[in-house]
């Protein structure tokens, strides 16, 4: 189960593109799962994609797009959601934002997530709340005739050179197309989610699922100064210490890579240390 980050939809997750990707399947997380042999389900997070719209303030935050998920677990397990199918295991594999609900999921229904791998992901708000305003958000229905439809409240990242630091770090470690392409077809963020992102950077105390966590040494979000440091005192290693009780934690940390996990020219790299975690244990 592929949950996106906030200016981005399930596309991330196919590489920016469906069927095919920016430059066939090379950045489709998909792709290499479903070769892997695993079922796989990307989302359209509320608000974003093709998903409902809702109130982009009062309910569009962590809380209610944690239930969202909880809810589409039960059912995948039930058989409700893929008719005829039940799923007796489910890993979450989130990004950015993505990543905040898979903590929420875990704190708050730790009983739904056999496995969880957060890409993009820290343990603090703060550098998230420092580094944000670069990208100048404004309100979507203000920079582009395509949400003209949405309310104030659903913001996009209008400054490009903002955006390419903040999400995309250092030059020469991603595709320029790919960037021009995330650029031109980014998504929405609600203001509430910006608000409620606290609200997945919890201590989850009696999740025992696994949890893998990939985060670029560049990231320009979880980590100052687009520099994350490296062993203990790393943003992804201290991640670890809110899954306590997490049967295995461990963390890997990608050279030349921001905060883009899957668009970096590291990409296969990531995905193929994830599910070796994945398959050592158990899935």
């Amino acid at each position: 189960m592929f949950v996106s980050g906030v200016t981005e939809n399930n596309l991330y997750w196919f590489g920016l593109g469906y069927p095919n990707g920016f430059d066939g399947d090379k950045y489709s997380t998909v792709d290499y799962a479903s070769k892997q042999g695993y079922p796989t389900l990307a989302i359209d997070r509320i608000g974003v994609g093709n998903s409902t719209r809702p109130d982009p303030i009062l309910e569009q935050q962590v809380p209610l797009e944690e239930a969202v998920n909880h809810e589409l677990v039960l059912g995948l397990k039930a058989g409700t959601v893929v008719p005829g199918k039940k799923f007796s295991r489910v890993v979450f594999v989130g990004h950015s934002y993505g990543s905040v609900l898979g903590n929420a999921q875990a704190t708050n229904h730790p009983d739904d997530i056999s496995a969880f791998v957060l890409t993009g992901y820290g343990v603090s708000i703060l550098p998230v709340a420092a580094q944000l305003p670069q990208t100048l958000p404004i309100s979507a229905a203000l920079y582009s005739p395509k949400f003209a439809d949405r309310s104030p409240a659903y913001l996009v990242t209008s400054s490009k050179p903002g955006r390419r630091n903040y999400l995309w770090g250092k030059p020469g470690t991603y595709d320029e197309g790919a960037f021009q392409k995330d650029f031109a077809d980014f998504d929405v963020v609600g203001l509430g989610e910006l608000l409620s992102i606290g609200g997945g950077l919890k201590e989850a105390p009696k999740s025992t699922a696994p949890v893998y966590i990939v985060t670029g040494d560049s990231d320009g979000v979880f980590c100052f100064l687009n520099t994350c440091g490296n062993g203990r005192l790393s943003p992804q290693a201290r991640a670890c210490s809110l899954f306590p009780r997490a049967s295995k934690c461990d963390y890997s940390i990608p050279r030349g890579t921001g905060h883009m996990i899957s668009l970096h020219f590291s990409a296969q790299a990531s995905f193929q240390a994830y599910h070796a975690f994945l398959a050592a244990n158990g899935f």
